[in-house]
């Protein structure tokens, strides 16, 4: 029964690893996306030594014993941080970070009335009226507020034209006069390790994964070191043949397990009818 057990044990890790590569398949246009690989790590060993040494009629004759292992499981998950291209799209609100570990700080709302800090790489923005039709705020796709370095940006909505520039100011042209009036919140995620998707392209820091407040997580990136490409965003960094390569290797594996047990099956028939 050991080798259909390690079988059926490896095969559960294995589908777990196909739906990693399926979802990095799924996102590779999707703008900011970063690409997640597995990383398996073997279960326990246990030495099993010669029943008797020496003797000639031992079922194992192997001077060592033999040692057999219980499968393997999936460790964990590591997210690809590389830079993904840059594409120009032109529209006066889309935003690239270039560098890979760079990421724009938005506020999400929770159930219980709190707000949380998130990270993401999508830079494709869009303008949100609060107060009535006054004021405008600068929110991702999904209506969430867009942080600055002084906190939401919001801005009055008399302005005849927005964008934003390479330090990450929102630039506001009124009656022919141009200013600058709020600048993108840009961070840099040291340890890329203890972020933790929640959906929509974004990610909170996960203080528990590596035991360290998110303060000493999460680094400042001053204006004129942000270096961002306005009118362009960045795309996802999935590459196509790596992860077709790799659905490709975790099938043939999950295919020569689910063949182990069979052959396990037909033996165990096998035995069953000599003995009976």
């Amino acid at each position: 029964m050991r080798n259909m057990l390690n079988a059926a044990t490896t095969m559960n890790q294995l589908q777990q690893r196909m739906d990693l590569t399926s979802n990095n398949l799924s996102n590779s246009n999707t703008y900011g996306y970063k690409a997640k690989s597995a990383q398996f790590s073997s279960l326990l060993f246990q030495q099993i030594n010669n029943i008797n040494n020496g003797d000639a009629d031992a079922p194992r004759l192997t001077p060592e014993g033999i040692r057999v292992g219980s499968g393997a499981k999936m460790g964990h998950t590591s997210m690809h941080m590389g830079a993904g291209a840059v594409q120009q799209t032109g529209r006066e609100l889309d935003i690239a970070a270039q560098d890979g570990e760079r990421f724009f700080v938005v506020n999400a709302p929770l159930q219980n009335g709190d707000t949380e800090t998130r990270y993401t790489k999508s830079g494709n923005f869009y303008l949100q009226p609060v107060n009535g039709d006054e004021q405008v705020m600068l929110t991702t796709n999904e209506g969430l507020p867009v942080e600055g370095q002084n906190g939401p940006i919001i801005l009055d909505s008399n302005f005849d034209d927005i964008s934003f520039t390479e330090n990450g100011e929102v630039r506001v042209t009124r009656n022919g006069t141009t200013q600058t009036e709020a600048t993108l919140q840009v961070v840099d995620i040291a340890q890329p390790r203890a972020l933790e998707a929640t959906g929509s392209n974004q990610f909170r820091i996960d203080e528990a994964a590596l035991g360290v407040p998110e303060e000493q997580l999460v680094v400042d990136v001053a204006p004129q070191d942000a270096n961002l490409v306005p009118g362009a965003l960045e795309s996802s960094n999935v590459d196509m043949g790596k992860e077709l390569t790799d659905l490709m290797e975790a099938q043939r594996a999950y295919s020569f397990n689910s063949r182990s047990i069979s052959i396990g099956d037909q033996m165990m028939g096998l035995i069953g009818s000599m003995r009976s």
